[in-house]
């Protein structure tokens, strides 16, 4: 009877601890400390110490890898799976596996994780057909927008009279084999100042990370033979703590690997569309001196053109204000001179009588 008051209590503390275990994993999806930056480390930071008091301390220390093998190099890391193998090792115990993304082959037949980006400058003389390309491009390549960004005229420039452009920025997601045909066609949509092209090798992260997580689901496995076992409740108390840890991990890691294979998968391709009257111009790299003072020539007259349009624009713009402006000051002019006026006629008047 005590014997099943004992595997009763154990069972409701494992209830307890794992659904705490899981409220903070969907609080801190990213904890344990892991750096989705770097590849170096190892799997300490998960380490339990077990009272010495507690008899099953050794056999727990001779089954459970409490730390995975950290690869010396990425290749060393990835001669023991291949790209199926290591995509298929993503998913979570909960929610399934990982479908596994695009990846570029080295020569020694060894999957790569690379996360490619793109970045482009398009001057346009037809905003609203340059954004409806967009979705077509859009459209064409499988690609969504992560976010955007369209602005315009507003009230103070449309008071005043000014030219005011339009801009848009856009942040799309492209498939990995459909991003480089996506940026060669980008003269589509106008006039292109920029691109730049960026590539992150996470290989070594993303395979060290994988086994980190091998190492604690085969802990996780070691820790429910040994709960099976488990006859007293201290025992089965540590067991559950340590194996509440060790599922947190498992799910911190993987949605680290998922958050990765997603960026592998989709690249981002950022644009900033502007739209401008005329397009700028590239001018040769090689001009003559007399080249060069004329391009400053016809820079000069056109500021000095811009100049007296802007204030044209602006006596044209303000020419009521500057109405009431001069009514005002002739009005008080006038009423200043007339005291001026009597001023003079009461010195004189002074004057002669004295």
């Amino acid at each position: 009877m005590k014997k099943l008051i004992a595997v009763l209590m154990a069972v409701l503390i494992s209830i307890a601890l794992l659904a705490a275990c899981s409220s903070r994993a969907a609080e801190a999806p990213a904890a344990l400390g892991l750096m989705t930056g770097s590849g170096g480390g190892s799997s300490a930071g998960y380490n339990y110490d077990v009272a010495e008091s507690v008899p099953f301390r050794n056999e727990m220390a001779t089954i459970m890898p409490f730390s995975a093998p950290a690869p010396e190099s990425p290749a060393e890391g990835m001669q023991t799976e291949s790209a199926g193998d290591a995509a298929g090792d993503i998913g979570s115990a909960a929610s399934g596996e990982v479908p596994a993304g695009t990846t570029q082959t080295a020569a020694g037949g060894l999957a790569e994780k690379i996360i490619y980006s793109a970045y482009a400058e398009i001057e346009t003389v037809e905003f609203d057909e340059t954004i409806d390309k967009v979705h077509e491009m859009l459209n064409l390549n499988g690609a969504f927008i992560e976010n955007s960004y369209i602005g315009g005229r507003n009230y103070a420039q449309s008071r005043h009279g000014y030219q005011a452009y339009r801009s848009a920025r856009f942040t799309l997601r492209v498939p990995q084999e459909r991003l480089a045909s996506m940026t060669e066609s980008l003269s589509m949509l106008g006039n292109v100042i920029v691109v730049q092209n960026d590539a992150q090798n996470i290989t070594s992260q993303f395979f060290d990370t994988q086994s980190r997580l091998t190492a604690l689901r085969t802990e996780e496995e070691s820790l429910l033979n040994m709960l099976a076992k488990a006859e007293t409740v201290a025992d089965m108390i540590i067991i559950v703590e340590r194996l509440s840890e060790v599922r947190y991990g498992i799910e911190s890691l993987t949605s680290t690997l998922r958050n990765w294979q997603n960026q592998i998968d989709y690249s981002t391709l950022s644009l900033h569309i502007q739209e401008v009257e005329v397009f700028t111009e590239i001018q040769p790299i090689h001009r003559t001196y007399w080249q060069q003072i004329g391009d400053g020539l016809q820079g000069s007259i056109r500021a000095v053109g811009m100049f007296f349009m802007d204030l044209f624009r602006w006596i044209i713009v303000s020419l009521p204000v500057l109405i009431i402006l001069a009514v005002i000051a002739a009005a008080v002019a006038i009423i200043v001179r007339s005291k001026i006026r009597k001023a003079r006629k009461r010195k004189e008047s002074a004057d002669e009588q004295s």
